[in-house]
């Protein structure tokens, strides 16, 4: 072999080594891209996954808090009929592939107890009740009122002039003051406090402190 023939030999075999080498260089070149490009795809896939799973989270806790709210309703609506069954019911279970939409159930269970639920008067059998706890509530103003205005009178200043004003807030409220036991009377039997009731426990109220007013 001639050098000529050598050199030419050798030529070619870096020019086939340097071919190979730039292919393989080029080769992981479209490696590392691809890895790249993989990991920011599944990163994207993991943030989109997590938005997913937070904004799930939120729905559960949302649907969840109306849902005890729409029971508590009930509960409040229909007393011990609802109130025996315990807590909030159980999710239904769903079979595989089906699918529900929560804010239709609420809304639609909402409409029907609203619809379907209307409150009762209060019964005349609970006037007598309702009159004595407006009597003892304008009773009890009407304590008030003497006491205000006697440590008025006692201690003079500041107090023998806003303890009298005072006093006359209380005359004025005295008359409401049955109210009150009268809405937990009506609620724990599930009726309205209705304009009927309402006039029976201030009329009393009031005839109980005009005639303490009167005697005393």
């Amino acid at each position: 072999m001639s050098y000529e023939d050598a050199m030419a030999r050798l030529a070619s075999r870096y020019a086939s080594v340097d071919a190979r080498r730039a292919e393989a260089d080029e080769w992981h070149e479209r490696q590392v891209a691809a890895a790249a490009r993989a990991e920011r795809e599944a990163g994207a896939a993991l943030a989109a996954a997590e938005t997913e799973l937070a904004a799930a989270r939120a729905l559960v806790e949302r649907i969840d808090h109306e849902a005890e709210d729409l029971w508590g309703r009930t509960v409040r609506r229909l007393g011990t009929a609802a109130s025996r069954h315990g807590g909030v019911p159980s999710p239904v279970t769903l079979a595989t592939g089906e699918s529900y939409n929560p804010d239709q159930l609420l809304e639609g269970t909402r409409d029907l107890l609203d619809k379907e639920w209307r409150p009762g008067k209060m019964p005349a059998s609970a006037y007598p009740l309702l009159m004595l706890w407006s009597a003892l509530g304008a009773a009890v103003a009407f304590g008030l009122r003497e006491a205000a205005r006697w440590a008025g009178r006692e201690y003079g200043g500041d107090l023998a002039v806003g303890l009298p004003v005072l006093a006359l807030v209380v005359t004025i409220l005295g008359p409401l003051a049955g109210l009150w036991p009268a809405k937990v009377v009506a609620d724990h039997r599930h009726v309205t406090l209705d304009p009927a009731t309402f006039a029976v426990v201030v009329a009393t109220g009031l005839a109980t402190l005009t005639a303490l007013l009167l005697i005393w």
